[in-house]
């Protein structure tokens, strides 16, 4: 089970990754001066657009740096995923990240399935197969008991 985490956004609206049990999420950690972070930014806004009409979310995690400076930066590379603030960087030590980028691919359960250090082309059609997967799962999973009759899914429970 990923360690739970709750952090602000700009707005210091706190979201918590429980927030988003029943979706596949890519939690992916960055900062502003990591250039291979900068280079998959792009990638992840592609990703989450093809992905658009799917169960998954992509929540970018910046580690350690300031809410003005992440929000420019942001601006500046019109990157509009949903950006949380672990300015602290407890969330960051508490999931044992060590090198950024780093992403978690977490499924629908709340279970870290894959630990990507580095970037890992998210653009590349094995990369995207992964993550259709976990979603497929989940979706399978969803019409197996939702095709049971009343009976059935009482004696599954």
């Amino acid at each position: 089970m990923a360690d739970e985490f709750t952090l602000p956004d700009f707005k210091d609206h706190k979201h918590s990754l429980s927030d988003y049990k029943g979706k596949v999420v890519l939690v992916n950690f960055w900062a502003s001066w990591c250039p291979p972070c900068i280079y998959e930014m792009p990638e992840l806004t592609r990703l989450k657009k093809q992905l658009v009409d799917q169960p998954f979310e992509i929540i970018a995690v910046n580690v350690g740096e300031k809410k003005y400076r992440v929000r420019k930066f942001v601006k500046l590379i019109n990157f509009n995923l949903p950006v949380l603030l672990d300015t602290s960087q407890d969330t960051f030590h508490a999931w044992g990240v060590k090198t950024l980028p780093t992403s978690f691919l977490i499924d629908t359960e709340g279970d870290i399935r894959y630990r990507i250090r580095g970037n890992p082309d998210w653009d590349d059609k094995n990369t995207i197969a992964v993550i259709e997967q976990l979603i497929s799962e989940h979706t399978t999973k969803y019409e197996t008991i939702k095709t049971k009759t009343p009976d059935e899914a009482e004696a599954t429970e």
